[in-house]
């Protein structure tokens, strides 16, 4: 969906969301608190959770509903169905921006992108100057990232090198598979599963590494996120409390263990078992409030909004945008 598409529908249904009392909110013993994620690696912190189900407060259950695109995420964030989901950042920093009353809660994900390819003469950045790299997606999160790298190695993206698009990432996964494309910028899982077939293929540059490169720090760019809505957080502190603390538990035993994580994966997020080993570790899993990578993310925010205003809705979120 596009950037467009994505603001005009979530204005079209702010007013429902906004219509909600805090009245609908969960109440210990009475109801569920819905938790809500993306399959793919976006939904891999909270995959333990997903499988366990455990207590994290008293007389309160939880349900667990995993959903394939940000069409349907952004439905029950806005229509108030979400009590916390996992999204991308900028995705929650675009409904932040057009009223949806929803906080950030923490970051889960330090990046999946990747350039990879046949082609060993590419070590450095620079030596893309005069190929043809393949991007699935345009105005995207990775193409802004490429863009953005690209030209802070000194690189025009627009005349340095030819960059063709296509729709997904499972197109052009499967063009790198086929042998009939030889560079692309591919986020994980798909880097693995291209690399588990097409043997000759491999990770030749690092968007992460390159990122923390540039901006002098430990850590990458905070590609993905959880959020809460505003009244839910307010209204039950401690439950928020007992969720946080599964959650960094859950993050942390699937990096730990990423071939049984795999396995989940499998059954959970709709990526393969035999990837997960691979993929999981080159998602770079790090669960942090935001209080502590504020920074982080506000330059991640402000490099996207570079190059295309609206992929965090058109503004930097302000200082109510962080639980």
């Amino acid at each position: 969906m596009s950037q467009k598409t994505l603001i005009l529908w979530s204005c079209c249904l702010l007013v429902v969301f906004s219509a909600l009392s805090p009245a609908n909110a969960v109440r210990p013993g009475e109801t569920t608190v819905k938790i809500m994620a993306l399959q793919g690696p976006t939904g891999l912190t909270l995959l333990k959770m997903i499988q366990d189900n455990p207590v994290f407060s008293p007389k309160v259950t939880a349900s667990y509903n995993l959903l394939k695109g940000p069409d349907q995420i952004i439905a029950k964030i806005v229509s108030g169905e979400a009590d916390i989901a996992a999204l991308p950042t900028n995705l929650a920093a675009i409904l932040y921006n057009k009223g949806i009353p929803i906080r950030l809660l923490a970051v889960t994900n330090w990046g999946v992108n990747y350039v990879i390819g046949r082609d060993r003469s590419i070590r450095t950045w620079t030596d893309l100057k005069g190929k043809e790299v393949a991007i699935a997606a345009p105005g995207a999160t990775p193409d802004l990232l490429f863009r953005f790298i690209l030209e802070n190695n000194g690189l025009n993206p627009e005349a340095d090198l030819k960059l063709v698009y296509y729709s997904t990432p499972v197109e052009l996964a499967q063009l790198m598979i086929a042998g009939r494309v030889e560079l692309g910028v591919l986020p994980e899982p798909w880097v693995s599963q291209v690399i588990l077939r097409e043997t000759t293929t491999q990770i030749l540059l690092n968007f992460q590494e390159e990122w923390k490169k540039l901006h002098n720090q430990n850590r990458s760019y905070p590609q993905s996120c959880l959020v809460v809505k505003t009244a839910f957080a307010q209204t039950y502190p401690e439950l928020i409390s007992g969720f946080l603390r599964e959650a960094a538990a859950s993050s942390a035993w699937v990096t730990q263990n990423p071939d049984q994580a795999g396995i989940l994966a499998e059954k959970h997020l709709s990526i393969q078992a035999a990837v997960g080993p691979l993929a999981i570790p080159r998602c770079n899993l790090d669960f942090l409030r935001p209080f502590e990578v504020k920074g982080e993310i506000e330059a991640f925010l402000h490099a996207l909004y570079k190059y295309n205003p609206d992929s965090i809705g058109a503004r930097i979120p302000d200082a109510n945008f962080y639980q």
